[in-house]
């Protein structure tokens, strides 16, 4: 696959490259490691300016929302008891397939693709001046890896990548 040819590739050259980092931009910046825990650079200071991932709201599965059953859409089961079933949303999601046991549950509230479900993702770097030289330096990384890509080469945008599984 692709994406993992590419993960391993681009920690060779000392980027950290993540998948369904937490929640949102913001708090997948929060929560990334201080070292590489992994790869041939395991146990060094990660670089932020050689960061490259997506978070949960990228590869998160698709799914609608409908009134849940419990507590006819209101969100509470009386006055005073809030419905365990949605937890006060009055509304659960349902997938189109039900088995959801085969997607990522690593991030509460989140059910997620993994990278060999899909064929690409939004990817969030580092926007600064030294961030934007060095993703554009492994663009052809990228395309050597198989994958293709999507960016307007500067640090006001994502960029996106696309792979074959």
């Amino acid at each position: 696959m692709s994406f993992s040819k590419l993960q391993e590739r681009l920690r060779e050259e000392g980027w950290y490259v993540g998948w369904n980092e937490p929640c949102c931009q913001s708090c997948a910046w929060g929560c990334l490691p201080f070292e590489h825990e992994e790869g041939p650079h395991k146990g060094e200071e990660i670089d932020f300016d050689k960061c490259l991932f997506n978070h949960s709201q990228d590869c998160e599965v698709d799914y609608d929302y409908v009134d849940c059953e419990a507590c006819n859409g209101e969100g509470w089961l009386d006055e005073d008891n809030e419905c365990t079933e949605c937890q006060g949303e009055g509304a659960t999601r349902e997938f189109e397939d039900d088995d959801i046991s085969q997607y990522d549950h690593q991030h509460d509230g989140f059910v997620c693709y993994y990278p060999e479900q899909v064929n690409g993702s939004m990817f969030c770097f580092s926007g600064d001046k030294k961030g934007v030289k060095n993703l554009k330096a492994i663009l052809p990384i990228i395309e050597e890896c198989g994958c293709s890509w999507h960016w307007g080469q500067t640090g006001k945008t994502r960029i996106e990548i696309s792979w074959e599984n």
